[in-house]
C-alpha cells in the first residue's frame, strides 16, 4: 500500500503531497510538477532540490479503488547538482527479469550498472535521500 496519498472518499484523493514535506530538512525546495487524479488512477510527478544542491525527481502512477491506493509504477531519478551526473535511480520498469527483485531495481552511477532494489514510495524516498545527504553533508 502507498503511505503518500490518502482517500478522500471513494471518488479522489486529498492531499497529495504531505504537508510535512515543506518542512524536511533535506528538501529545502520542492515543485509539484504534476499531480492528476481521476476516480481510479492518478500519477504523482515532483522535483526536490536537496540541501546540499543535488536534484531528485519523482514520478508515480497509482490506482484507486474502495480498498486504498496501488503504487503501479515509479521512477525516481537522484542527480548530482549540475543535473550531469546520475547518483542513483529507482524504478520498477520491467527490463531486468534476471534481477532477484525482478521490477524492482536501481541504476547506480551510470544506466548499465543495475542493482536488486525494494519498492519503494516518495515517503520511503524521502527517508532514503534524508539518511544519504546526512551521512555525506
Amino acid at each position: 500500500m502507498y503511505s503518500g496519498l490518502q482517500i478522500n472518499g471513494v471518488h479522489g484523493v486529498q492531499g497529495a503531497l504531505p504537508p510535512a514535506w515543506g518542512f524536511h530538512p533535506h528538501t529545502p525546495y520542492l515543485t509539484q510538477v504534476r499531480t492528476a487524479v481521476l476516480e481510479d488512477r492518478g500519477h504523482i510527478r515532483v522535483r526536490i532540490t536537496l540541501s546540499n544542491g543535488d536534484f531528485v525527481e519523482a514520478s508515480e502512477f497509482f490506482t484507486v479503488s474502495t480498498t486504498g491506493i496501488q503504487q503501479q509504477r515509479y521512477r525516481y531519478q537522484w542527480m548530482d547538482v549540475t543535473k550531469t551526473q546520475l547518483r542513483k535511480r529507482w524504478d520498477n520498469a520491467p527490463h531486468f527479469p534476471e534481477i532477484e527483485t525482478f521490477p524492482y531495481h536501481v541504476h547506480v552511477r551510470q544506466e548499465e550498472n543495475v542493482l536488486p532494489s525494494a519498492m519503494l514510495g516518495i515517503l520511503d524516498l524521502l527517508t532514503l535521500l534524508e539518511v544519504k545527504n546526512t551521512s555525506t553533508l
